[in-house]
């Protein structure tokens, strides 16, 4: 018997799955259906991050091992317009990584060997220098009396192609941070991350407009760290120094990422949660809660643009909802290719397309086929005596 329900469960969880990318695939590119993906996929998981984690891995399985062309470069194009940037919303930054290198690869190759080809002048002799750069870095702490870990990386293809476009630069090579460093405090004294700051300003090169202090003013997903970019670490390099300096606290909460501690949090007993826990907890759980409330389907017109209406509603509401015309002529509706009444109840990921009827005319009796307040002022406006 418990296998037979840990086999439904993974059939009801692969056809949600199914679903998820239907969305991803089916979907027009335009600015307010991004819009809507983000609600959409926002609304799913935020009551259940950790079945982003899951979909995240279906997506990158279905990513590598996927045989249509087509298919694989609209679900990459997707994944780096929508679910990439709730990705960073949820603070899941390894994940996002991985697959932000692989989309791009597959979603626009040419680019994608342009950036690379670029940087393979660097990435050739990048782990000397990353090496050469720790030397110099540790060393100096290490005189100075703290006590940190410093870790050095390349960053990935897509990071410097994202940046490109937002400076609209040519050139990667124009970029501040090909390379990045992250120094981590042992202590988890915020004021010995501004200390060090100081350190590495008094002895190389900052750059004054590229200093961020995301300690006192954190980003929205809780991220906290003080950036500085650096020339002169290394003599007659030509290559700016990205430095990230924060606690172990601060790189534990950004290794993980939000989504993490909200499930860590609601695993753990209450009475042992630290007061950020709590209020991370606290703040998703009445986020969700509020979302759950709303209880809405999205599904697709028939040229495939994102709708979203309250849950219970027929396709005569969305028939009044694109125009009181065809809501008012509107006599059936294609549902996935096959033909539904008005008052057909819409589920998720439905595909509709209204068939009108210039000589029907509008009756009260319709009242009994709409859910929502917009349909049923319009049918009484309408309606013949």
């Amino acid at each position: 018997m418990a296998s037979k329900t840990t086999s439904g469960k993974k059939d009801t969880q692969g056809l949600q799955y199914q679903r998820w990318i239907s969305f991803l695939t089916c979907v027009r590119d335009t600015p307010q259906n991004q819009d809507l993906l983000l609600q959409y996929f926002l609304e799913q998981f935020l009551g259940a991050p950790e079945l982003f984690y899951e979909f995240l891995f279906t997506l990158q399985k279905k990513l590598e091992l996927g045989r249509k062309k087509t298919v694989k470069e609209q679900l990459a194009r997707e994944y780096l317009r929508v679910l990439s940037p709730l990705c960073e919303r949820f603070g899941m930054f390894e994940e996002k990584e991985t697959l932000d290198h692989l989309c791009f690869r597959i979603a626009y190759p040419t680019a994608y060997r342009e950036v690379e080809q670029v940087l393979s002048k660097y990435q050739k002799t990048a782990e000397h220098t990353i090496q050469k750069i720790l030397r110099i870095l540790r060393t100096l702490l290490k005189k100075e009396h703290f006590t940190c870990t410093v870790k050095g990386r390349y960053k990935n293809v897509y990071s410097i192609y994202q940046k490109m476009q937002k400076k609209r630069y040519v050139s990667p090579i124009a970029l501040n941070d090909i390379f990045a460093f992250r120094i981590i405090v042992k202590s988890n004294d915020a004021e010995k991350c501004f200390e060090i700051i100081n350190l590495l300003h008094d002895y190389f090169h900052p750059s004054v407009d590229r200093f961020k202090d995301y300690i006192s003013v954190p980003k929205v997903n809780g991220y906290q760290s003080i950036h500085t970019t650096l020339r002169g670490v290394i003599p007659d390099f030509d290559l700016p120094v990205e430095i990230q300096v924060r606690t172990e606290m601060m790189d534990g909460f950004a290794d993980r990422g939000i989504a993490s501690h909200w499930i860590y949090s609601r695993n753990k007993k209450t009475s042992l949660l630290t007061e950020p826990e709590r209020k991370l907890l606290d703040h998703y759980t009445s986020l969700s809660e509020r979302l759950q409330q709303e209880r809405n389907v999205y599904f697709f017109s028939f040229e495939g643009d994102i709708n979203k209406l309250p849950e219970g509603s027929s396709v005569l509401d969305f028939a009044y909802r694109i125009h009181t015309e065809i809501g008012n002529h509107a006599e059936a509706a294609l549902v996935n290719g096959e033909e539904q009444p008005v008052h057909y109840r819409i589920n998720e990921g439905d595909r509709i397309r209204i068939l009108t009827a210039e000589s029907l005319q509008v009756s009260g009796q319709r009242l009994s086929c709409v859910h929502t307040s917009l349909a049923r002022r319009k049918i009484h406006e309408y309606a013949e005596p």
